[in-house]
This record gives structure tokens, sequence and C-alpha cells, in this order.
């Protein structure tokens, strides 16, 4: 597995090293796509004055095709508290995207999959999943090899999708002590439900689905992908066999107390209700959801901005780790 040697990467003034890593992997068994989607950034974080085998770690994930920098806010946050902190892109998002717009729009994303008529559906999530899981312990691995972070404190941290991505890699690898996740949680059916409330999802799988994606293709290609998109989340809510192997709840049973689970949702979160993150957290041995007045999916309304609700998330789930 070639892994490149780092450059140098400062966000929030905070300096670390950013690698790249390629480990080959079949996400659709076309060969340039699959070579594309393999290899990943990774960008690493150190604090100060802290041994380096006694420092926990925080590996963290944003949302679906969205680029690891927008996770950079909680790095002075965790370092300052002498915990690690690594981020990585996960396939279809940031430098591991197929169009890299940086726009973490999915439809835009996926566009090269469909105008080559690669299906974007539960079996290619299924191996994105897999994928994330893997990528995770080589992020660990990383640590481990290149800064001695031999300490076994090793935090999940997730936005939306990256809650779901992380928490496969903590229930089904067993990977992970503590998985944190904001605006989302580990129940992929019940995320989707919220997803597709609308009609949209069930139209996209019928006859007519069909016929608005051949308008679209001959009247704006560039919404096209929006009808695969919409047809995924219907099966992805009505589960496959894909689609219940990447739920992380189906291997529930494998996480066992201390290992801890916390959630935080806003109140007005139009994608992720409240209580379906409230009965996910209720599964866990150790798991709890905090609910935020008036933020939504990554938005707020009034008080704190999101990013101060995730700051103090994480300050005060992961405080007794601090130096």
């Amino acid at each position: 597995m070639p892994i490149y040697n780092p450059d140098s990467i400062n966000f929030h003034g905070i300096t670390g090293h950013r690698y790249w890593i390629h480990q080959p992997f079949t996400f659709t068994g076309v060969a340039d796509i699959d070579e594309r989607l393999s290899g990943f950034p990774v960008a690493i974080f150190l604090p100060q004055n802290r041994p380096r085998h006694q420092t926990p770690l925080v590996i963290g994930l944003q949302g679906m095709c969205a680029p690891y920098g927008l996770n950079a806010f909680i790095i002075p946050t965790l370092t300052q508290m002498g915990i690690a902190v690594a981020l990585f892109d996960t396939p279809l998002a940031g430098e591991r995207s197929l169009v890299r717009t940086f726009s973490a729009i999915v439809q835009k994303e996926i566009q090269p999959l469909c105008d080559r008529n690669i299906p974007f559906d539960t079996q290619l999530i299924l191996q994105i999943f897999r994928s994330t899981a893997r990528d995770i312990g080589l992020v660990r691995d990383l640590c481990c090899d290149r800064y001695n972070l031999t300490d076994n404190r090793l935090a999940l941290f997730g936005v939306s999708m990256g809650v779901l991505q992380s928490a496969f890699a903590f229930t089904a690898h067993g990977i992970g002590q503590r998985l944190l996740g904001s605006i989302g949680h580990a129940n992929l059916q019940s995320f989707a439900k919220s997803w597709g409330t609308s009609i949209l999802p069930e139209l996209a799988v019928s006859p007519l689905g069909n016929l608005a994606e051949e308008i679209l293709r001959k009247l704006q290609p560039d919404l096209k992908s929006i009808v695969p998109v919409l047809r995924l989340v219907k099966y992805l809510k009505d589960p496959d066999e894909y689609s219940s192997a990447c739920n992380p709840m189906t291997y529930i049973d494998n996480v066992k107390s201390p290992r801890r689970v916390r959630f935080l949702i806003g109140k007005n979160d139009p994608l992720v209700k409240p209580k379906d993150a409230q009965a996910c957290a209720k599964l866990f041995p150790d798991g709890e959801c905090y609910v935020v007045p008036g933020m939504g999916h990554g938005t707020h309304q009034f008080g704190p901005v999101f990013v101060d609700h995730v700051r103090y998330f994480l300050a005060t789930q992961l405080g007794d780790w601090q130096y």
C-alpha cells in the first residue's frame, strides 16, 4: 500500500501533515472509476506537550460527498485538549471525488457514474461503507506507525452521513471506544425514511421515474442524476440485502459496555428526526442523544452557531481524555 510522504497543512492556525494513501478497492468493477476512488488524502494534527503513547485520537468524517476540510473546526478544540485528530476524504468526496467540485452536492458528484450507466445503488453504498471502515483502520494504523499514537482511546466522529459510516466501522468492525455523531445517527433505514418522506422516491422507482430521467437527460442533463439519488433513497427505506448489510444497527450486538455512543441533533432538523436519533441511541448499552433547540441540519435559528455546538459537544464527551 503506497503512502506518500506528507506535506504540511494548516487549519485554523494548527499545522499538521497531509498524506496520500492509495489502497485498491473494488467499488464498481470499472477499472478507471475504482482507481480514482481508491486513493485519498489524510490530514493528521497532533497536540503539543503530551507523550505520544498517551495521546487519544479522534478520526472524523464529514457528510456524504463533503470534503474533510469542513471538519477543520474541530481541530483547535481537540488539540488544545491534548487529543490528536485525523481527517480523510471518503469515496465521492473532496479530492476523492470523480469531479472534484468540492460542492458536497450528491447529484453533482455522481454525474460521471450516470454518464457511464454505472448504478448508484445500494450495492455501491455497501462498498463505500466497507471501504470507509477499512480506511478508518488504515488511518488508525498510520497514526500508530508514524506517530506512536498507541493509546487505545480512539473516538470516531461523524457529521450527517459521516455518522452512519463511522457507526458502521464502530458496530460491524469493532473500531473505536466512542462513537460521537452530529446531525445524524446510526440507523440507516430510519435515516433514509426521514430523507424520503415525500412521494418523490416512490415515483423515482416507477415507470414515471424512468421517463423523468430520460426527459432530464435530453433537456437538462445536469439534473438527470437526481432521479438515481431518489431511487437509492427508496431502496434504503425499504431495505434489500445490501442496504441491510450496511446498516450499522445490523451489528449492534457487537457493541458492549463500556463502549459509548452519543448523538447531537437539531430540534428543527428537516432531514434527521430527533425522535429517530433518540430511539437509536437507546438501543446501545451506553447511548444518549442530545437535542439542540433551534438547530437544524447544520444551521441555527438562535443561540451559538452549529460549529460551537459541536465543539462543546466534543469537549464534554471527551473531557476525561484531556491533559
